[in-house]
């Protein structure tokens, strides 16, 4: 640490000196030096031209990037002018950042903003948005948007077929209700786990509320209800019968969470693999 440390107060002394810090940042970002390099830029008081700020904008834009500070990297990004030759990349990438952040409408706006009225990049601009309106659970937009992407693109191709196969698998999923798995618990112990997939789960729950449900009938039938067994075995299975029936219904919303979350992650891999290879 002490080592870089040194070395970034000598280049930082040489170049402010000849105000050439555009190619130092550069240095900086390319070598993974993201904090850096957002140091210099932004304790750099040069006078530089709209070009060369655009440059600048677009670096501490990739280094924000970088470090995940998704929202600060947009900021930078979205001040690139579109005389520069990063606009487009600087574009497509803040729009991919509010994306990851869940601001699906912002993420659309700026990548209308982006120039993407010719293919490829219209491609481009086609997959990114039907990710994004999968997302936003607009899944019929989604596919519209999909189709106007051509698979024989090669940097789109098996992303294409990936957010294909997401759709389907959307189509194919029949949602289960915590509803209907507590009802079903009700009236059949354990039903509802195997209902939301949780079989073995389901059949321990159903052999449990059984046999405490016998014992507490049997108790009840040879020493009545005032009896300490049949109270003390009653009690169990009512906890158990009431615990059987909030657990079916919390089995089928952990379950429906991980699905969705799992899809989310899978839409946001798919969009975020092209960008890169697209734009390098």
């Amino acid at each position: 640490m002490r080592y870089r440390f040194l070395l970034l107060i000598a280049f930082l002394f040489v170049f402010a000196q000849s105000k050439a810090q555009i190619p130092f940042i550069r240095h900086l970002v390319n070598s993974g030096f993201y904090k850096e390099a957002i140091y210099v830029i932004e304790k750099d008081t040069a006078d530089y031209s709209a070009q060369q700020r655009d440059s600048i904008n677009y670096y501490k834009g990739w280094a924000h990037y970088s470090l995940k500070n998704l929202q600060e990297s947009s900021s930078s990004f979205l001040k690139v002018s579109h005389t520069s030759p990063f606009y487009n990349k600087s574009f497509f990438f803040a729009g991919y950042n509010q994306t990851y952040l869940g601001n699906y409408n912002e993420a659309r706006s700026i990548l209308d903003r982006a120039d993407s009225s010719k293919e490829p990049t219209l491609w481009l601009y086609n997959f990114e948005i039907s990710g994004i309106e999968m997302l936003n659970g607009n899944w019929p937009e989604a596919k519209q948007y999909l189709e106007l992407v051509s698979e024989e693109n090669a940097v789109l191709n098996k992303q294409v077929l990936a957010l294909n196969e997401i759709w389907k698998e959307h189509e194919q999923h029949r949602k289960k209700s915590p509803v209907a798995a507590g009802i079903m618990s009700a009236i059949i112990p354990g039903s509802g786990k195997i209902y939301a997939g949780k079989t073995g789960a389901g059949i321990a729950s159903m052999i449990g509320n059984i046999g405490f449900g016998l014992i507490t009938w049997e108790n009840y039938r040879k020493s009545g209800i005032a009896d300490v067994k049949t109270i003390l075995f009653g009690s169990i299975f009512a906890v158990n019968y009431v615990s059987n029936i909030y657990g079916s219904v919390v089995s089928v919303k952990v379950i429906e969470n991980e699905h969705e979350n799992a899809i989310h992650n899978q839409i946001l891999f798919q969009l975020h693999i092209p960008l890169r290879n697209f734009f390098d």
